[in-house]
This record gives structure tokens, C-alpha cells and sequence, in this order.
């Protein structure tokens, strides 16, 4: 395959811009900071690595974390299927990204709601104040040019203008919002989520985690927040800049001998979120078990409508969301995990919910070897094959917890916690 490239200056509009027929340049020179931090990832890569998705070019990175000067260079190929957004197009589509037009904020981005010329409806993130911008926006516009899949959230493009200050990527909306948003009831407008919806959603996630691990992608942040849905609850995974290729980073994989099970882990900064990270993302290795997990606690989420971050005081111990669920499927009391918000009175199969249950404790097991694939998550959830060989192998970490000795009573209560995160977000 033949690459061609051009450079074109981003920081003015182009002369021919139209509102209606706007120009979309697949092929630019894009400038974006790099704190000295992200230098190092960068200078890891070799050549024949950096060739295989853009070129970088790396000057002195600037000294100062809040004047953000062009410190990298990528040339985006000919041939890329992504639009490049000038400032005044989507300064027109959100009405000069007014407060009307927010839908959401992070805490390195704001989220606004735009309508483009041809009327398409747009989630249009705006990235500031972060020193490793520029791996963020490479990620996402790398895989947002590999990859089109009904359960991954569609990039549309990319607006880079270092005189405008502007970072921002454009997706497809979801009128639905986030996983989070419904299951924490900030949405008043929407229905509680029954549970063929939860199930739908489940399976939905579970497909989109398992595609990107086919390509060989690490998500490295699965939670509610970064579940999205469309108009008909379609599950949809989104926010890619902490992805990992692994194919690019062959250099940070573990030495071979290392007790890996098999599963090819790789070292690198730790990025994340609490409660959704697995113990071995915690000191900087991850592996596609770490979205394994990420997804465990999702389902349980899913399930019991609590935070991942959210402990149960029981007995005088307290508890974190598998293990509260162990001890609850172990007492035949599943009905206390189940989310209260669920509407029709509980209408839902106890014994597909004890399914779901017994796969959010497989993915959730400490030692990874023994987490399924998301490939096998998605059979179990569709019923196509069965959780028993793998559950006659489950090993919650009793030695671990004493979850043997944990009894359940009336008197349990929540005692939640804030979930924390990590990384470029």
C-alpha cells in the first residue's frame, strides 16, 4: 500500500469554506503539544512502528505545562476516511459552543451537542489542559480511522488549530447518553432501564470490547461512562485515548517467561479508573484481561445499579461489588443485588440475572489466567455456550477476602465512594 502526504496550515480556515459544502481535507499536517511525559512513549517507538500509522516529528517540548505550543507533528495518510473540521464550522454547529449546547463534562473535555451544514447531529468533545493532548487525539484518530463497528461510537473527524487553541474530535450523537447517566437517574427524562434493555446493553458492550480486541486494542478505561447509546439502547463504546495498540508497542511487552498465562501483557504509564481497574493495570501492565475486568464490574453495575467504587458494610467488614455479589449468589439472595430502580416489579428472569452474576465474577477474578475472553463473554451472554466448565474454575480469592466466613443479614448497608481517575481524561 502507497501512502501519499500533503501539509496544508491549520491555522486559518481553509479560503473555500462553505457551510453547506464543506471541504474535507483527508490529508494534513497536524501540530499537537506533547508534555515532556508523553516524550518518552514516543521516542520508544521505532521507526518501522511509527511508519505503520503516521509520521512524528518531535521538537523541544514547551516549558511552560500551560502555554500549549505545536511540540509533535503528524501526517495523517491520504487515504483516511476522517473529515478535518475548521474552528468556524463548529463554532456555526453549537452556536459558538454556548452553555445551551453542553451535554457533559470531563475532566480534561467538554462535550457539546452541534448540528453540522447537512444537518447531521453531532457530540463535538473539546480537549484542553492536559500535557499528553497529543496522544490522546492521535489515539482517537488513529482508530477512528481503522475501525467502523455497529458497538463502537463513529468518529467523524477532527478540528487541530494551534492559533484557535482548538483540540476537538466530532462523533456521532447519542441520544441516549451514557450508561452512567441512566443508571445513576441524572437523566430525569428517561425510563429506568428494564432488564431485556440491560441485557441488550450487555451484550451490545461486550461485542464492541471483543472487536477492538480482534484488532489487537486495549481499551484500557471500560465503564458506564464510556458505554453510550443510541435510539434504540444499542450499546456503543467510546472515549479511545487511552487505547493501547499493541501491534505499536511490541517493545513494552513483558519478556517471554514472565507468568503471563498465556496473554501478552504490556508496561506502561497507569491510566484508568478506580474500581474499574484490575490489580495488575494498577502497577502499569495490561493485557486484554484489563478490559476483561473493566467489563465484570460493568455488568455488576449493570445488575445492581451501584458504583463500582460503592463498598457494603456487612458484619463489620466491608465489602466491594464482587465480592458482595459472591456473598449474595453463595446465600441464594441474589434478589438483594438486584437494582431496585428496575421497573414492572422486578420483572426479570432470576436465572438469567444469576447467569450475568456468576459471568461479572469470572471477569472480576483476581488471577487474570483465569478470566474468560471477551469473545467467550459474548457467547455466554447470548446463550450460545454455557458457564459451568468455567465456573467449575472459579476462584474468587477466598484465601484473599475470607469471603468463606461472610453470612448475609438485614443489617448490610452501603458505604459509597467516590470512583477516581487516572490518566488523560
Amino acid at each position: 500500500m502507497t501512502f501519499k502526504f500533503s501539509t496544508v496550515d491549520l491555522t486559518e480556515d481553509p479560503p473555500d469554506f462553505d457551510l453547506h459544502s464543506p471541504p474535507a481535507s483527508r490529508s494534513s499536517m497536524i501540530c499537537l503539544p506533547l508534555h515532556p511525559a508523553g516524550c518518552s512513549f514516543i521516542k520508544s517507538m521505532t521507526s518501522c512502528q511509527v511508519a505503520a500509522s503516521a509520521s512524528l516529528r518531535l521538537a523541544k517540548p514547551a516549558s511552560n505545562f500551560g502555554c500549549w505550543r505545536p511540540s509533535e507533528s503528524i501526517q495523517c495518510p491520504e487515504e483516511g476516511r476522517l473529515k478535518r473540521f475548521t474552528v468556524r464550522e463548529l463554532k456555526v454547529a453549537t452556536n459558538n459552543f454556548s452553555e445551551t449546547k453542553k451535554a457533559g463534562k470531563g475532566g480534561f473535555s467538554c462535550v457539546y451537542e452541534g448540528v453540522l451544514g447537512d444537518g447531521s447531529r453531532v457530540a463535538i468533545k473539546r480537549l484542553s489542559g492536559h500535557p499528553v493532548l497529543g496522544l490522546i487525539l492521535r489515539a482517537e484518530v488513529k482508530l477512528g480511522n481503522m475501525i467502523w463497528h455497529r458497538n463502537l461510537v463513529p468518529v467523524h473527524g477532527f478540528c487541530l488549530s494551534s492559533k484557535h487553541g482548538e483540540y476537538t474530535l466530532v462523533y456521532t450523537y447519542m441520544v441516549n447518553g451514557s450508561l452512567d447517566s441512566l443508571l445513576r437517574g441524572k437523566s430525569t427524562e428517561k425510563s429506568p432501564l428494564d432488564w431485556p434493555t440491560r441485557k441488550k446493553i450487555a451484550i451490545g458492550a461486550a461485542r464492541g470490547i471483543s472487536h477492538l480486541h480482534d484488532l489487537r486494542i486495549i481499551h484500557r478505561d471500560i465503564k458506564p461512562a464510556n458505554i453510550l447509546l443510541d435510539e434504540d439502547f444499542e450499546a456503543r463504546i467510546g472515549d479511545f485515548g487511552l487505547a493501547l495498540f499493541m501491534d505499536e508497542c511490541k517493545d513494552k511487552a513483558v519478556p517471554e517467561g514472565e507468568p503471563n498465562g498465556g496473554d501478552t501483557y504490556f508496561t506502561d504509564w497507569t491510566v484508568g479508573t478506580f474500581g474499574y481497574m484490575d490489580p495488575e493495570s494498577g502497577t502499569g501492565r495490561y493485557s486484554v484481561k484489563s478490559d476483561v475486568y473493566g467489563f465484570g464490574m460493568t455488568l455488576l453495575e449493570l445488575i445492581s445499579g451501584r458504583r463500582a467504587c460503592e463498598t457494603t458494610c456487612l458484619d463489620g467488614d466491608e465489602l466491594v461489588l464482587p465480592q458482595w455479589a459472591h456473598a449474595l449468589l453463595k446465600n441464594e439472595k441474589l434478589e438483594t443485588l438486584v437494582d431496585t430502580n428496575l421497573p414492572g416489579g422486578y420483572g426479570y428472569d432470576e436465572s438469567e440475572v444469576e447467569k450475568a452474576v456468576r459471568l461479572a465474577l469470572l471477569c472480576t477474578q483476581l488471577d487474570p489466567k483465569r478470566r474468560p475472553y471477551m469473545a467467550e463473554a459474548v457467547l455466554f451472554l447470548e446463550g450460545i455456550i454455557g458457564l459451568e466448565k468455567r465456573w467449575e474454575e472459579y476462584q474468587p480469592g477466598d484465601e484473599l477476602f475470607g469471603l468463606d466466613n461472610l453470612s448475609i443479614s438485614s443489617d448490610s448497608t452501603s458505604c459509597p465512594r467516590e470512583d477516581e481517575s487516572f490518566g488523560p481524561r
